[in-house]
């Protein structure tokens, strides 16, 4: 009885083991495992190849900030990006750790909704990409700026191959930030360098005035230039 026992208890023992190994299998197999339609796998998890590695968010986050830099000129590098990360907020969001003279670090936050699908993790980190152009810190940005994101959000995503438009664009407000933008490409050629231009006499993005709109966007009306340069967060969107 002795013997029956002590085989049994170390049975159970092995049992609940094996339990225990499957149940964190699967649950990290959920998150983890690569497969094709799941961006954890895709794009957080880099798998070593014959040339180096696969995509991921940071690799992709370099290939976004490099065309958003050919379109609108370069980041301000006195601002350090530490990296990409996924977090419960209902939004992405680029968030500031250290904001001194003697330490400025950023971090790109995407939500946990893009953790597992790959087109609305490039999208969100396309939009956040224009806001490491030029920090804005706890003071926020500009209408102009975040239609501007909004916008390129959208055409970077086309350039990766992906269908896309303005349709995906879920919230009203960004609806029509992104509505300015795309009129400005519309009515004014040579955008981009107009806005380079605009980034060249500025700090920061949202710090561009409705004077310097008008004189960059020659004819420009004067309620479209005040509006480009109203804080995002004081817009109200009706």
């Amino acid at each position: 009885m002795i013997i029956l026992f002590a085989i049994t208890k170390k049975t159970m023992k092995e049992m609940l083991s094996i339990t225990l190994f499957i149940f964190l299998f699967t649950g990290l197999a959920s998150v983890c495992v690569a497969k094709d339609k799941f961006f954890c796998s895709s794009q957080i998890l880099a798998k070593r190849t014959d040339i180096g590695f696969t995509w991921t968010v940071v690799s992709r986050l370099s290939e976004i900030l490099n065309n958003a830099e050919k379109r609108y000129g370069k980041r301000d590098q006195s601002w350090t990006l530490l990296g990409v990360e996924f977090t419960d907020l209902k939004q992405p969001e680029t968030w500031y750790p250290f904001d001194s003279d003697k330490r400025k670090h950023l971090i790109i936050q995407l939500t946990k909704k893009a953790s597992k699908n790959e087109k609305e993790a490039l999208f969100q980190l396309s939009h956040e990409v224009i806001h490491v152009l030029s920090p804005a810190g706890k003071e926020g940005s500009s209408v102009f700026e975040e239609g501007l994101a909004t916008y390129f959000s959208i055409a970077n995503m086309k350039t990766l191959n992906y269908d896309i438009d303005e349709r995906y664009i879920s919230e009203k407000k960004y609806q029509q930030a992104y509505k300015l933008i795309d009129n400005l490409y519309k009515n004014f050629p040579h955008t981009e360098d107009r806005i380079k231009t605009l980034r060249g006499q500025v700090k920061r993005i949202r710090d561009i005035t409705p004077e310097q709109f008008s004189h960059a966007f020659s004819g420009l009306n004067k309620k479209y230039a005040t509006l480009l340069a109203k804080k995002y967060s004081e817009w109200d969107v009706k």
